[in-house]
């Protein structure tokens, strides 16, 4: 018996994944069973009339309008290609074209029946409008039979599907939900529509009940009557009209989070590509950061614009931005072989038109940068590459001030003798009262492309901003890497708090501020509220559908040599000047004599070199007072400068 039901259920199985794997019901079937639903209906109707009417059926006449009725139909149908249209995706429109071929065929078929006067006048009326509703009916009841056998009977699997709210104000969010629902691949089952709008509490849309949501997440779960796994968010402005409220109120539920497509790619094909889980990314999105794109056009279209570091995430979406504004050539230089390889590659794919040169170089190389200037002759530089990753950077002290601070002094000197109009440096705000070796490197760059400026016709720029998410080697990916192998998530301290600015407004800023720069100007950008880290990492486990300190643990490391707490604040009135951007100010920064920095960092150079560790941290606090070690084996320097200094 057991084996008997095992077969039985091997049998079923096989039929309906035969049955799942038939992707369109034949044409020539469609055309038969429409022809023959066509043709019944006409059958019917002529029955019908010739019954009221009290008359006898005349069967020679009934085989002549028969035979004609089959042939136009036959022509009606051919001609309109309707049997061509898959049922399985009918819509109204398909249904208003069926609706109209037999409009045309009982017009002609009345035309028919007064020629072969077998009714009544008055009756040919009734047997056309007959006519038209039974085949009608017949034809629409077919196709929304087969509509529902395939959506009942071949989804009919094992494959779990999310239960899912789709949240929308207006007439978007039914007409997705609609999709999802009629997409035999999509992992995810809608079971109602989620409103703000009281007034529609409790309508049904599209065969979907309307759940409106005051706040209380707990008696909208209740009121759904079904287990919610996911809300779907239909377009990115009503999530962040609801990220302080029901985003997070989801996330302490641990109900993820989606972001849907537009409709028309919501296919059976696509569902999962364009339905994407909320990143982390999303929840510390700002608003849009908006930037004069009139000027940064005119200031960069007709330029050949040099970009170092151009294969890391900050020099690689400026390139981008910039490409976008269809400059004269762009000339992509970096020092990492493979990184720069895909950079070609997707730059190509992106902008096959655009004029690109892609070099391979060291910005240390001197006689390599000098040939790149002579050769290419830029218009203006964008110098992102630099060593950033704080604890590598306090092992290898001398590697950082070669690339830092010699590679920056090296591209920037080319820039001045080839009379370069701009040359826009990008900083960090770890350069701000540095603890660590590489703050110091770049704030002794900053220094150096000051003083330049000074002494050349060439503008020198400095931009400076904070930690950028997504970057290459950041804490996001980081931590999605731990969570993907479950944990424990590394954080260095339970305190420690970090701005974060997305890419792509960092770099549009980086464009603004190279657009407003006159020379010699530090531009600092408004990074928005600190996000603590720990609180950062939690939100992230939570997004993925896990719980922190169950599914996935948080372990605390201790800071790193060179790190600190917290980032100083790069937007205080006190110590920035406004400029006509909002988000962008000019730093009040301390000015060095440039003769005598040039003596200090040739001999910082010098010690770097020789792979002089103490020596080379040493200078750098000589050049940088304000430079003191944290967590660091060069705190013992800070301690000696003290002694020094109250023995004078």
């Amino acid at each position: 018996m057991l084996s008997l039901k095992k077969s039985f259920f091997s049998i079923y199985t096989s039929y309906i994944d035969k049955l799942r794997n038939l992707q369109y019901l034949n044409r020539g079937i469609v055309f038969v069973l429409d022809l023959l639903l066509s043709s019944l209906g006409t059958l019917s109707a002529l029955l019908l009339v010739w019954f009221i009417q009290g008359k006898s059926v005349a069967m020679g006449s009934l085989a002549y309008i028969m035979i004609f009725a089959t042939i136009i139909t036959t022509l009606l149908f051919f001609l309109s290609r309707q049997y061509k249209t898959s049922i399985r995706f009918s819509t109204l429109r398909e249904l208003n074209g069926i609706f109209f071929l037999l409009i045309i065929k009982c017009l002609l078929l009345s035309l028919v029946v007064i020629k072969q006067e077998v009714l009544y006048t008055k009756y040919i009326f009734i047997c056309g409008l007959l006519d038209l509703l039974i085949s009608s009916f017949l034809m629409i009841s077919f196709r929304v039979f087969m509509v529902s056998i395939y959506h009942s009977i071949l989804n009919i699997d094992n494959k779990p599907r999310n239960n899912v709210l789709v949240y929308g104000n207006g007439d978007y969010a039914p007409l997705v939900a609609s999709q999802i629902n009629s997409n035999e691949k999509a992992p995810y089952n809608v079971v109602g529509i989620l409103s703000r709008i009281q007034q529609k509490k409790g309508f049904k849309i599209a065969g979907l009940r309307v759940y409106t949501w005051d706040g209380d997440l707990e008696k909208l779960l209740l009121s759904v009557k079904q287990n919610v796994t996911h809300i779907l968010f239909t377009s990115y402005a009503d999530f962040n009209h609801e990220r302080s409220d029901l985003v997070y109120s989801c996330m302490g539920r641990n109900i993820q989070m989606l972001m849907g497509g537009e409709i028309h790619l919501l296919n059976k094909e696509n569902a999962r590509q364009h339905i994407k889980n909320i990143d982390i990314e999303d929840l510390l999105q700002r608003d849009e950061i908006t930037i004069d794109t009139e000027s940064v056009s005119r200031e960069v279209c007709e330029k050949i614009i040099l970009v170092t570091g151009a294969a890391g995430s900050i020099g690689h979406e400026i390139s981008v931005q910039l490409a976008r504004f269809g400059v004269k050539r762009l000339i992509l230089l970096d020092s990492a072989e493979t990184p720069l390889h895909n950079l070609e590659l997707n730059m190509k794919k992106e902008f096959p038109n655009q004029d690109i040169t892609f070099i391979l170089s060291d910005v240390r190389s001197y006689a390599r940068i000098k040939d790149v200037f002579e050769q290419h002759k830029p218009d203006f530089v964008f110098h992102a590459a630099a060593y950033k990753h704080v604890p590598v950077i306090e092992d290898n002290p001398c590697e950082g001030v070669l690339t830092n601070i010699w590679g920056t002094v090296n591209i920037a000197r080319q820039a001045q003798f080839k009379k370069v109009e701009k040359f826009i440096m990008i900083s960090t705000d770890k350069a701000v009262n540095p603890t660590s070796v590489m703050g110091a490197t770049k704030r002794i760059a900053e220094l150096c492309v000051q003083g330049l400026n000074n002494a050349s016709g060439t503008q020198f720029i400095t931009v400076r901003f904070g930690n950028v998410l997504g970057s290459n080697g950041s804490v996001i990916p980081l931590f999605r890497e731990q969570i993907a192998c479950g944990g424990p998530v590394t954080v260095t301290h339970p305190e420690m708090i970090r701005y974060f600015m997305t890419i792509s407004e960092a770099c549009r800023l980086v464009l603004q501020a190279a657009t407003m720069g006159k020379g010699g100007e530090i531009f600092v950008f408004d990074m928005g509220e600190q996000v603590k880290i720990d609180n950062l990492a939690r939100k992230m486990i939570l997004l993925s559908g896990l719980i922190p300190d169950e599914d996935i643990k948080i372990k605390y490391t201790g800071l790193r040599p060179g790190e600190k707490l917290y980032e100083e604040l790069l937007t205080e009135i006190e110590s920035t000047q406004i400029t006509k951007n909002q988000k962008i100010r000019i730093a009040h920064a301390d000015v060095i004599d440039h003769k005598e920095l040039k003596i200090m960092v040739r001999k910082l150079i010098g010690f770097a070199a020789k792979t002089d560790i103490t020596a080379t941290v040493r200078m750098m606090k000589q050049i940088v007072p304000e430079f003191k070690s944290n967590n660091s084996e060069f705190e013992v320097l800070d301690k000696e400068a003290i002694i020094i200094y109250s023995e004078s």
